[in-house]
């Protein structure tokens, strides 16, 4: 899987892909009238791709193929996210979010909200999302219901704790840490991270004693957070547990040799 900035080569299959997975939805959730209320036939082509190419979504694509897509508004708006039905249960709509929000703190966005159906609901209150309120709309004469939810990204991660344990190094760990050591933050669905990491890992045979330790798929928050970790793949170059370089987005091994070389200037 990779996460891809727009192009407008994907809006037909875009397209059909909202169409189609909100067509998915189990009639006991939302009713074929409901669904085609929300997701007409035909889909129209053409208003989607004006709407496309104001909203830039980050898609997902496997295979070659779209798998899904999120929309990230610059006020915090999560306008729409969608999985192909093909695609559900390959966490394609979890692999969007973390790119999403990454996004946002890179835009420094202090809150996200969404207005999402029954059925993303759950998959937004699993990720720390509020309920604010329950919404009625008429759409095409048929009555949908949505939930405005909002998510504080001040408060997204907790402050620096040095006691705070995870599935991951700790910043005690780290500061205990003698010598040199490599800090590499990425994820595993990020196609940036898939091309860095040979070119990583052909430079670090030149350095067989030099500890890498990696951050992967959301784990090491507290890390990410003390480090200030706004871009994936980024690798950290630690003294005695203390920041001495940092190269964000290593595809060229030059690069990797450049940022090593403070090794030898320390």
């Amino acid at each position: 899987m990779e996460i891809k900035s727009y192009s407008n080569e994907w809006d037909a299959e875009i397209t059909d892909l909202f169409y189609q997975s909100v067509h998915a939805i189990d009639p006991t959730v939302y009713t074929p009238e409901q669904k085609e209320a929300w997701a007409p036939t035909p889909p129209d082509y053409a208003t989607w791709s004006k709407r496309l190419k104001v909203k830039r979504p980050l898609v997902a694509i496997i295979d070659g193929q779209v798998a899904g897509f999120i929309e990230l508004d610059a006020d915090g708006h999560i306008d729409c996210t969608y999985t192909h039905p093909s695609s559900q249960g390959m966490g394609v709509a979890s692999a969007l979010y973390e790119h999403l929000l990454a996004e946002a703190r890179i835009r420094d966005i202090q809150r996200l909200y969404v207005e999402a159906s029954l059925i993303a609901k759950p998959f937004f209150e699993h990720r720390g999302f509020t309920t604010v309120k329950q919404n009625t709309l008429q759409r095409n004469g048929v009555t949908l219901v949505n939930f405005t939810m909002e998510f504080d990204m001040t408060t997204s991660y907790p402050d620096f704790n040095p006691d705070y344990r995870e599935d991951a190094p700790t910043i005690t760990d780290v500061e205990a840490w003698a010598g040199y050591a490599i800090l590499e933050f990425g994820a595993s669905w990020c196609g940036h991270c898939q091309a860095a990491e040979p070119v990583v890992k052909a430079v670090l045979v030149e350095y067989p004693a030099l500890p890498l330790i990696k951050i992967v798929d959301g784990k090491g928050k507290i890390l990410g957070r003390r480090f200030r970790v706004k871009l994936w793949p980024t690798l950290i170059l630690l003294k005695d547990g203390l920041e001495v370089a940092r190269l964000v987005r290593p595809l060229v091994t030059d690069d990797v040799k450049s940022f090593l070389k403070v090794m030898h200037e320390n």
